[in-house]
């Protein structure tokens, strides 16, 4: 790393994290305003609180590229402003040069927040909700983003699977006796899935506890009504943000080998991509703003225009995801068309830099 190098990291790195702080605190407090309206008795706006903060390392992950254009041209419009990159220039440093200089930090950091959404989001999400559910609702814990257990009256079921409110698989129910001095039985099923008569139920071991030794009973398919509130089961179906890369991929094929919708879960499967190359296409899109304003003293304005497409890009990213959930676009394209719209602009951009 050269002095060049040191110096724009730094300022690029110093605009990224004022921003990105900035934006977490913005939209934690309009989340907060948002979670008032499940406060009550049992749920404290402190505790909706400390909910939220288990939704910081999301937040961040979501506001990345936002944060990343609109850091940039905070830490490198001063230079800008300063003639800076004039002086760079004339000094025999080229706009390749410091962009790639730029870029350089840019794929770095990029790495390192595509980490964050694999390996911590996932989990601190999955410890958000299963604080909430405690509090709201002391009967369903969360064990991973897929498993559960729930207690209904005298039953615990632990589930392998919630692969919808519709479909479980690997489910465990220990029928424990009153008062909870022993167990009663133990029934293990491969596959429950809601029809129009109950749960259907596949593949049934059943194991009853006896002074006289353990009952087995075997049976290939049950209808149960009753087996689970289908409310409590609600609580805990999928959220896809919840898993990793590998379950998102082994859930998709899941739904497509059984012929199941998959396009909630493909759009956050492409999202896991598309947010680190968002970035990159983010940084990039500062360029053309930066440089631009060497001419006619505008630095300031074309910032402020570069910070509105910033926001515009969250937005519209926003609502093209949801707008392709609802009208069957394929999830790929939900997830890397705004990218792909400002990486055009931006191209376009720096073609016009002389």
């Amino acid at each position: 790393m050269n002095i060049l190098d040191r110096y724009l990291w730094k300022s690029v790195f110093t605009g990224l994290i004022m921003a990105w702080f900035a934006l977490t605190v913005l939209v934690i407090f309009f989340d907060f305003i948002s979670e008032t309206g499940d406060l009550n008795e049992n749920y404290s706006g402190l505790q909706a609180f400390v909910y939220l903060l288990y939704s910081v390392p999301n937040r961040l992950y979501e506001l990345f590229p936002t944060a990343m254009l609109i850091g940039t041209l905070l830490g490198l419009g001063n230079l800008a402003a300063n003639s800076e990159f004039i002086a760079m220039r004339a000094a025999g440093i080229s706009i390749v040069n410091i962009i790639i200089s730029v870029l350089k930090l840019g794929l770095i950091l990029v790495i390192a927040v595509f980490l964050l959404g694999e390996f911590v989001v996932p989990k601190t999400d999955l410890a958000g909700k299963n604080f909430k559910s405690s509090l709201t609702n002391k009967n369903v814990v969360m064990v991973s983003g897929a498993s559960l257990w729930v207690k209904d009256k005298n039953r615990i079921f632990h589930i392998g699977q919630v692969w919808s409110e519709d479909k479980l698989s690997d489910v465990t129910i220990y029928n424990i006796e009153k008062n909870y001095v022993g167990m009663k039985s133990m029934t293990h099923i491969k596959s429950v899935t809601s029809s129009t008569t109950g749960w259907l139920m596949e593949s049934i071991v059943e194991q009853t506890f006896t002074e006289g030794g353990v009952k087995i009973e075997e049976i290939d398919q049950k209808t149960d009504p009753d087996l689970l509130n289908a409310e409590l089961l609600s609580i805990a179906s999928v959220d896809p943000e919840q898993l990793s890369i590998s379950e998102l991929s082994k859930l998709v094929q899941h739904q497509k080998d059984n012929k199941l919708n998959t396009d909630k879960f493909e759009l956050a499967y492409w999202k896991r991509f598309s947010a680190p190359f968002a970035a990159l296409v983010m940084l990039f899109l500062a360029m053309p703003f930066l440089f631009g304003s060497q001419r006619g003293g505008g630095a300031g304005q074309r910032v402020f225009i570069g910070i509105i497409a910033g926001i515009a890009f969250f937005l519209l990213n926003k609502v093209l995801n949801q707008v392709g959930s609802v009208y069957g676009f394929p999830p790929f394209l939900s997830a890397f068309l705004p990218a792909l719209f400002f990486l055009g602009l931006s191209i376009i951009g720096l073609q016009r830099i002389k």
